[in-house]
């Protein structure tokens, strides 16, 4: 290690608010992403084991010194308080695997309802057979990591390209993850979450209605033929 360099595991933080939780629970991933601009929108190569899982809680970070060595992804339970959502700073590597089912499972164990990884897991059939958490990554690998070095836990990270802070709100599906700044979330649920004709939120149980038959086509209610005709350069024959 560089002379004067440290490490920092931090303990605590401040998370938002149940209700908020609750809230954005139920929120179309992609509109908040439209919402919260590209970046804070992850690399799209990461995506949800299993396609129809959903994740949404407050980032717990790990941020390894070596994206090669899972000691502090191990170690990171610890910190994990029910609801929170784990998220590693992989770096994308793709050597070996940054996590892996029985990492998975001693997250779900203290009450931890996701994992972002930005790099690539093992073990994934257990994972999504057995584990019962949703896992998010950029693949699947047959080859491990070490566990000897060390990191830092609860201090910014970035993942999939986005900065991220601990207590900042995770939204995940199968269009990918978005990460809220906490000082947005409350802004950010009433925005996507407002008086919309075509919904913000999913319906209950997932089961959508047929849609009502409209009385204009998409392009006249989406109003583009006026958009059009006030660009210039558009030669309308």
């Amino acid at each position: 290690m560089a002379k004067g360099r440290s490490y920092e595991i931090v303990a605590d933080f401040e998370r938002p608010s149940a209700d908020l939780i609750e809230k954005a629970k139920d929120l179309y991933v992609c509109l908040v992403g439209g919402e919260v601009g590209p970046r804070y929108t992850m690399d799209p190569g990461i995506k949800p084991l299993e396609r129809e899982w959903r994740v949404c809680g407050p980032a717990v970070t790990v941020r390894p010194e070596h994206t090669d060595d899972v000691l502090m992804s191990m170690f990171a339970g610890k910190y994990i308080k029910p609801g929170d959502v784990l998220v590693v700073d992989a770096g994308g590597d793709t050597r070996a695997a940054a996590f892996g089912a029985s990492m998975a499972n001693g997250i779900r164990e203290v009450g931890g309802v996701g994992i972002i990884v930005d790099g690539y897991v093992l073990t994934s059939e257990i994972i999504r057979k057995r584990e019962n958490i949703p896992v998010f990554c950029r693949g699947t690998i047959a080859r491990s990591n070490k566990a000897e070095r060390p990191g830092w836990i609860n201090v910014p990270a970035i993942c999939g390209g986005v900065i991220v802070n601990p207590g900042d709100l995770i939204l995940g599906d199968e269009d990918g993850v978005v990460v809220v700044p906490k000082d947005w979330i409350a802004d950010i649920v009433k925005e996507t979450a407002g008086d919309r004709k075509d919904g913000a939120k999913r319906p209950e149980g997932g089961k959508y209605p047929a849609r009502e038959e409209e009385d204009e086509p998409y392009y006249a209610r989406r109003k583009i033929e006026d958009k059009l005709k006030n660009m210039d350069r558009i030669i309308w024959r």
